[in-house]
């Protein structure tokens, strides 16, 4: 096996010395640059500046040593752009130039971009023609109706004044489909760009932005509101280009200073870099450039939106995704429509280092414009973030006076549950009324704490049997972090409990209840032990009656080594391949009509998000068809079959270009070496001859014979994938069977 391990190692340097590298590189200084303000910035830019006391002339709006991007370009074999705010430019370079940049006087530090989006589209969208075919009372859709959206439309806000960017793949028809003629008549499309083709057309190609744009300001085909900021302005960018997943990174940061200075006051993001770009501990609203640089339009008066991700139901990525994680946005949770719920794939919090995520949630599942002047519905947190953008819009134009940040807690203040939180859903659902003066809180009697020597008990109340009510509770750490929560939806009658041991308690734990408006707190009193840190809060709670529940032991509910972008992964799969080039053998037989069908289970070891190994075991049976060049005064028919049954192994390294597929795999090139170990073949002959007269011979043999082995290629995206394999040894058999093989092969994904 000596060869084919030098080939291995062959394809592995071999691969690196293609890889692309993007880099940022940071100045150490602004010198000999001018700034005036009055010409860089919009109106509306200066006035929000203005507004929220932040100075004209701050350091970070001034444009960069032009000498230095000039020097730093003339080294980098592509230079695709740069941050004011962080003082960089990006860049495409060679470890070589990589090494002559770092040289340079003004060159403070090199980082390499590891980072690309992902749209946070949970599902594909349902239906493809008209889907509204009523009016709603109030003129707005039940998903706007769940923030009380009706309070906006009844006092006449609709986010007049307030001008909002919204950063995404694309968005097609949306300069021509109906539901944005209001936009067009009225010209609130302020500006647009498409920064990967770096000019301002972006009405084509992805059209998640579409249906996102719908969100906050679309109308469907009877007038309804389907966002509840129909009178905003907006600026449009285009950031997300799957092709160049190194280079989103720097598309967003851009658009977020263009859309500084074009004069945003909101910025909505439905996208997200989560588990298959990070690590769970970079969530931590510091090390990635995304979320600084969305803490940093905090810092210039703008609120950002932002979908908290849709992994929630990975067992292996336990949190949210950048850049959710900074500290001054709104990041976006999802819930189910009318009950309130957690809906399963929303990502949930905290941050790495312990911050309450997301802050407030809106509807998981929304109706939406897509392309084609068509409606229909779709599934994500990238359409509950637009839901929140809007009311937010709206929230603004009432409280105009208001600074960004303010705003924020306005807003969380505002949602159904406050001041009762939990990881799943923040603070809950915002409501318009509390910005309109119709505050209307429940404050209904629905359970009470008993306690006892040993337990504290949530004893449901004045309910009758299928009465059915959710109960939200959580345990609070004395350092403020949330150790476990629950949500329970019962079915049933007064006297049902939730029981829970106050040893869980232990260690000034606060737990607190939250119901139809009802918030009650229990500490255990003269308490100074300390807490137990392995508490096992399964065996502490106990719960009456039919319910369902939802519950989450934080610290005790580690992300699973199991998954496509964590440790390792396990997949079963099949292939079916073609044996092509067919070869002339002894006695003019030709092999024709091959095929080989493959049943196996592959290994991946994560080593990181871009690049994998991996290794493969299958069980392959393959069918060879000979033609014969018969002489017809003989033969009237001469067919020969050749099956064989083998083992193969394979060992293989993956590089992942994009990811973000539904299933996580993304788009991927396996290149590795493979053995066959051939144990049985089988040969069948028929003849006809021409004398009428017919033969057929059946013999099966078993093969002890050398492993053959060979070079794999493969190009997945998804759970589909073709590939090519030459073998290059030679198989001792009578019949020189063909040696190179094409075909697809089906991933069949597991929870990942």
């Amino acid at each position: 096996m000596k060869n084919p391990i030098l080939l291995f190692v062959s394809l592995f340097v071999c691969s690196f010395m293609f890889a692309q590298n993007y880099y940022w590189v940071e100045f150490t200084d602004k010198n000999e640059s001018e700034f005036n303000p009055y010409e860089y910035f919009d109106n509306k830019a200066i006035e929000r500046r203005t507004n929220n006391n932040i100075s004209l002339f701050d350091i970070s709006d001034y444009p960069i040593n032009e000498n230095y991007v000039k020097q730093v370009s003339e080294l980098s074999e592509e230079y695709i752009g740069q941050t004011r705010w962080f003082n960089s430019v990006a860049i495409l370079a060679s470890d070589e130039a990589i090494n002559k940049i770092k040289t340079l006087s003004f060159v403070k530090s090199v980082n390499v971009i590891i980072n690309n989006s992902i749209l946070c589209d949970y599902n594909n969208d349902e239906g493809n023609g008209i889907l509204f075919n009523q009016t709603y009372e109030n003129g707005i859709l039940p998903q706007l109706t769940a923030m009380q959206g009706e309070e906006f439309v009844k006092n006449d806000i609709d986010g007049k004044g307030i001008r909002i960017a919204v950063f995404d793949g694309g968005f097609p028809d949306v300069d021509t489909h109906d539901a944005f003629e209001h936009l067009r008549k009225n010209n609130q499309i302020i500006k647009t760009y498409n920064f990967p083709k770096k000019q301002e057309d972006v009405y084509g190609w992805n059209s998640h932005g579409t249906m996102v744009l719908s969100c906050i300001a679309g109308l469907d085909e009877n007038g309804n509101k389907m966002g509840l900021a129909t009178g905003s302005e907006f600026l449009l960018a285009r950031t997300e280009v799957n092709a160049e997943t190194a280079k989103e990174e720097v598309y967003w940061m851009m658009a977020v200073e263009w859309a500084d200075k074009n004069g945003a006051d909101v910025i909505n993001s439905s996208l997200g870099y989560g588990a298959d770009r990070h690590n769970t501990t970079d969530m931590d609203g510091q090390k990635c450039l995304v979320t600084r640089a969305a803490n940093m339009a905090g810092s210039k008066g703008m609120l950002v939106c932002n979908a908290m991700g849709n992994e929630g139901s990975q067992a292996s990525w336990k949190t949210l995704g950048a850049p959710a994680d900074a500290d001054s946005i709104l990041s976006i949770g999802g819930v189910e429509q009318y009950s309130g719920h957690h809906i399963d794939f929303s990502s949930y919090g905290p941050t790495a280092d312990g911050r309450m995520k997301p802050n407030v949630s809106a509807w998981g599942k929304a109706d939406v414009a897509k392309p084609g002047n068509k409606y229909g519905s779709a599934y994500g947190t990238s359409f509950a973030s637009p839901l929140a953008a809007g009311f937010v819009a709206c929230a603004w134009q009432t409280k105009k006076e208001l600074t960004a940040m303010q705003l924020k807690e306005e807003v969380e203040k505002s949602a159904h549950l406050y001041p009762y939180y939990d990881y799943a859903v923040g603070y809950g659902v915002p409501k318009a009324g509390y910005f309109t003066g119709n505050i209307s809180k429940e404050n209904n009697e629905v359970f009470k704490l008993v306690e006892n020597k040993d337990e504290i008990i949530i004893k449901v109340i004045k309910r009758d049997l299928y009465d059915k009510v959710l109960v939200l509770y959580h345990i609070e750490s004395k350092d403020e972090i949330l150790e476990y929560y629950a949500q329970n939806e019962f079915w049933m009658k007064s006297g049902d409990e939730i029981t829970i041991d106050k040893d869980a308690l232990i260690g000034g734990k606060t737990l607190r209840v939250y119901s139809e408006g009802q918030l009650e707190e229990y500490v255990v009193e003269n308490d100074n032990l300390e807490a137990d840190d392995n508490i096992d809060y399964d065996d502490a709670i106990t719960t009456d009656g039919q319910y369902n529940v939802y519950e989450k032991d934080v610290f005790n509910d580690d992300p699973s080594a199991f998954g496509v972008n964590s440790r390792f992964y396990i997949a079963p799969y099949f292939s079916y391949g073609l044996n092509i080039f067919p070869i002339d053998n002894a006695d003019n037989f030709v092999f024709a009509r091959s095929h080989t069908n493959n049943f196996g289970l592959r290994f991946i070891g994560n080593l990181s998000k871009w690049y994998r190994i991996g290794i493969n075991f299958d069980f392959e049976k393959s069918k060879y068809f000979l033609d014969y060049n018969y002489n017809e005064n003989i033969y009237n028919s001469f067919k020969y079959l050749f099956i064989t049954n083998s083992y193969n192994i394979e060992l293989y390294q993956r590089f992942r270009f994009v990811p973000g597929t539904m299933t996580g795999f993304g788009t991927y090139l396996d290149l590795g070496v493979y053995g066959n170990l051939m144990n049985t073949y089988r040969e069948k002959l028929k003849i006809e001859y021409s004398n009428g007269i017919e033969a057929v011979d059946m013999v099966k043999r078993s093969v002890a014979d050398k492993w053959n082995w060979g070079v794999r290629a493969r190009l997945g995206y998804g759970i589909f994938a073709v590939y090519g394999q030459y073998r290059i040894s030679d198989i001792d058999l009578y019949y020189d069977i063909p040696k190179l093989e094409v075909g697809v092969e089906l991933t069949i994904p597991l929870v990942n």
